[in-house]
Parts: C-alpha cells; sequence; structure tokens
C-alpha cells in the first residue's frame, strides 16, 4: 500500500505518510511535508489526506510524502505542533531512508501560513516550498493558544504588524517558493498573497506566482495539479 501510518509510542502520535509505487527502486528520496488547513485538525492522522489521497496516487510523485496532524488546541503548526512537524520529518528520514539535504514544504490556508512560519525560523532546513492560498493576517485580538512566549515578538512581526509581508519577505527570500491561489479567495484576500510577491521582488527574490481567476478559497486541488509545479520544486 503506497500510504502508512508512523507511530511514535512517547508521544502517542501517529503519521500518515505517502510513497510511489515501486518505491524500492528510488535511492535516497526527498521528503515533502505537506501542511493541512484549519478543517482538517485533529486527531486522526488520516484526516489531513480527505480530498487529496487520490491526487498523490496519481502524482506518483519520486519523494516521501509526509502529513503531519495539527490538534484541535492549536490554530497552526507553532509551538509543540512545530516540534511535531520536525520531528515528523527526523521520523520519515529514519522510516524511509529519505535524504535529510532534501526537505521540502507544501501547504494549504493554514498549512500555507505555517510555511511561512516554519520557512521564516528553519531557513536553512528547507530546500523550497509551494504555498496555496495563505493567511497572513491573525485574525483575532489574542496571540494564538499555546503560542509559546518566546515566538510572540517574531509571529507578530509576522502576522499582525502594519509592515507584516515586508517582515515576511526578508525572513524567507533564500528559500524558492510558488504561491497559488484563487483571484476571490475571501477568508485569505489574494491582495495580501500578491503584497508578499512584491515585497519580495525587492529583495531580490524571484517567487513563482499562479492566480485562478474567479476561484475562492477552494484552490487546493487545483493547485496540487498545477502543471509543472512539482518538477519545478524537485529541481531546486
Amino acid at each position: 500500500m503506497p500510504f502508512h501510518l508512523l507511530r511514535d509510542d512517547l508521544t502517542n502520535f501517529e503519521l500518515a505518510a505517502f510513497v510511489p509505487d515501486h518505491f524500492e527502486q528510488l535511492a535516497n528520496p526527498p521528503v515533502v511535508v505537506f501542511l493541512h488547513g484549519s478543517g482538517e485538525r485533529g486527531w486522526d492522522p488520516g484526516v489531513p489526506l480527505t480530498g487529496i489521497a487520490h491526487i498523490f496516487e496519481n502524482l506518483q510523485l519520486p519523494a516521501v510524502i509526509i502529513f503531519p496532524q495539527c490538534d484541535w488546541e492549536h490554530r497552526a503548526f507553532y509551538g509543540e505542533m512545530e516540534v511535531r512537524v520536525m520531528q515528523s520529518i527526523e521520523k520519515s528520514i529514519v522510516a524511509f531512508g529519505a535524504n535529510a539535504n532534501r526537505i521540502f514544504l507544501a501547504g494549504y490556508s493554514m498549512g500555507g501560513s505555517s510555511i511561512l512560519w516554519l520557512t521564516a525560523k528553519y531557513p536553512q532546513k528547507f530546500v523550497g516550498s509551494i504555498c496555496i492560498a495563505p493567511g497572513i493576517t491573525w485574525m483575532g485580538e489574542e496571540a494564538p493558544p499555546k503560542l509559546p512566549g518566546l515566538d510572540e515578538e517574531l509571529f507578530n512581526s509576522m502576522f499582525v504588524a502594519g509592515n507584516r509581508t515586508e517582515n515576511i519577505a526578508r525572513r524567507i527570500s533564500n528559500v524558492p517558493i510558488w504561491f497559488l491561489q484563487g483571484t476571490a479567495d475571501e477568508p485569505c484576500p489574494i491582495e495580501e498573497t500578491r503584497s508578499l510577491v512584491d515585497e519580495l521582488c525587492k529583495i531580490g527574490a524571484r517567487p513563482f506566482v499562479t492566480e485562478y481567476d474567479g476561484i475562492d478559497h477552494d484552490s487546493l486541488r487545483l493547485a496540487l495539479e498545477q502543471e509543472g509545479l512539482f518538477d519545478w520544486l524537485f529541481a531546486l
């Protein structure tokens, strides 16, 4: 079976992972970390694959794809969930003999925001990323639940401050990124993504951008099936 469950007995956490058919013929494959949207939070490791499992089965990507799940007590992959992502990467490297120097990020909505966060914190860890319909403005007067105090200043600079897109750009500019989003996205306005792209270009980065005219926030499937997307990623 191409889909696997990896279990961490210490934390009682299960991680869904996908490998292509004939995986045994791949030598030292890369890892793609897929971060889901807010609706897939919880404690069922299969939920992040809802509606997209068949896409990965069809794509047959030459990589290990892992799907860490954010629990309901967090609003994104920060704090304990950030640690979960990093531990999931290490677990997949050991379990599948993956390449520790070829780690990629892909994420949608809340997961897209989390890609920006993780790239800012670990710019040397990731080779490239796919960012689909990210949220860039924190919606709420209080900090996210369970956000470590040491991370509050960075979080505010990236998702609350008036110059947040400038701050994000400065921290992620060295990691290639491809943004994909619908122009009619209301929960995560595309104008904010465009602002981030502009800030990246100002400092010499060259992000790829795909906009889906008239498409709302539900752009995940379109993005994952975007022609040339994963060819670009694995060529980095």
